[in-house]
């Protein structure tokens, strides 16, 4: 009985999980091996309405190239950048993306604004998250061991990927 208890107050004070209502399409990527970037670029371009990125680092040209290009197709582009990592040169990108009308923020209300996530299209029942160890830099792709996994069309997982971007959005201040 106690063990029972136990158990149920130990529920009450993890943090409530996705349910599995829908059925979800998972692709996992791996480096060294797998070209993760391009993978990345060729998910950005099949985008129709809008992309969310949080990046902690954020230096890969190709992947930057794709955000710009998907803004100028008419999507919403969002970035949400560590500010830490943004002062040391590790979003070296968030210009050019502010420019060609991305909306822009730097995270710095945490040590380490750690989160490498890409929402498409978040908004859609074909929504798509990718999420891993990846750090959209030259680095991961040619030097590091790093992964991604690409979830498709799972409501509740974007959901909650959604909702914390927008979380993290609302904590954080404008680049310019």
């Amino acid at each position: 009985m106690r063990l029972a208890a136990a158990a149920i107050a130990l529920a009450c004070l993890l943090p409530a999980a996705a349910p599995a209502k829908d059925t979800a399409r998972v692709e996992t990527a791996f480096t060294p091996g797998d070209d993760i970037a391009m993978l990345i670029v060729g998910r950005i371009g099949q985008a129709r309405r809008s992309v969310q990125m949080q990046a902690y680092l954020f230096t890969d040209r190709a992947i930057a190239n794709a955000l710009v290009s998907a803004r100028r197709r008419g999507l919403e582009v969002e970035v949400i950048g560590d500010a830490g990592q943004h002062a040391n040169g590790g979003l070296p990108h968030l210009k050019a993306l502010d420019r060609a009308g991305a909306k822009v923020w730097l995270d710095g209300g945490h040590a380490a604004a750690h989160d490498k996530v890409i929402i498409l299209d978040g908004a859609l029942p074909e929504a798509t998250v990718i999420t891993g160890s990846y750090n959209f830099t030259r680095a991961a792709q040619q030097a590091n061991a790093e992964n991604v996994v690409v979830i498709s069309g799972n409501r509740a997982v974007t959901d909650r990927f959604v909702a914390n971007f927008e979380k993290h959005r609302r904590e954080s201040t404008p680049w310019r």
